[in-house]
């Protein structure tokens, strides 16, 4: 994993690319209308904690959401975690192109709405998007890429409700109407959109600051398991 780029509006975008191979565990705090604290293990697990006392569990899915096609899009060659699918990389070991022969979910587990996934995996910031200037910065001590950014009519997040970046796409398939501006700043180690602020005066989106205190460190699975008192919205 390079840290030590120098950041450029082509690197930009492909780090926006490449959060699903950039790191195997997560930790983090996540502030916009309120605090949680959360941890991730690929592909499929998660717990997060409200400071109000609320707790989240994701305890994985049924089976594997990647779908490897044939050359020619005939039936399914078979069925494999995200990542256990590799994507072409650049020569900065940089994503340029995720996988373009398969079917498949790259999304972290969800939680509450999309803007928390595009977080997590800010692929909507490599395409459609105007990246007017890119600065190596720090974020709560750790290397971040900044940029100044605004959504073209290409934009196309992965939800109209929650995207990343201010505008109007609900009357889809319209193109996206932005409204202004955006900051946004990528960890330069996972990829992921730990902070989204908008230039305007008026409302113009969610806003977040995403704090990581720990990256590819072992979570146990007694971590992700309900107790038998779990009710899925408050711990005793």
């Amino acid at each position: 994993m390079h840290t030590d780029l120098a950041p450029t509006v082509e690197r930009f975008r492909a780090l926006a690319h490449s959060s699903p191979w950039r790191w195997s565990t997560l930790e983090f705090d996540l502030e916009r209308e309120d605090l949680e604290h959360a941890w991730i293990r690929r592909p499929d697990l998660l717990r997060v904690e409200g400071g109000d006392g609320r707790v989240h569990i994701t305890t994985g899915r049924d089976r594997p959401v990647a779908v490897v096609y044939g050359v020619d899009g005939g039936r399914p060659l078979a069925r494999v975690w995200p990542t256990e699918v590799e994507p072409r990389y650049d020569a900065d070991g940089l994503v340029a192109e995720r996988p373009g022969d398969v079917a498949i979910d790259y999304d972290p587990p969800f939680h509450d709405d999309y803007f928390w996934v595009a977080l997590l995996d800010p692929a909507e910031l490599a395409e459609g998007v105007e990246v007017f200037s890119v600065d190596a910065v720090s974020h709560h001590g750790r290397p971040a890429w900044e940029a100044r950014v605004r959504p073209t009519p290409e934009y196309d997040p992965r939800c109209t409700c929650c995207a990343l970046l201010s505008g109007d796409g609900e009357l889809d398939p319209d193109p996206w109407v932005p409204t202004a501006d955006s900051v946004v700043r990528l960890d330069v180690q996972t990829g992921v959109c730990v902070s989204v602020r908008h230039i305007g005066s008026e409302w113009c989106g969610q806003e977040a600051d995403l704090r990581i205190s720990a990256v590819d460190e072992p979570l146990a699975d007694e971590l992700f398991r309900r107790p038998r008192w779990f009710s899925g919205r408050r711990r005793r």
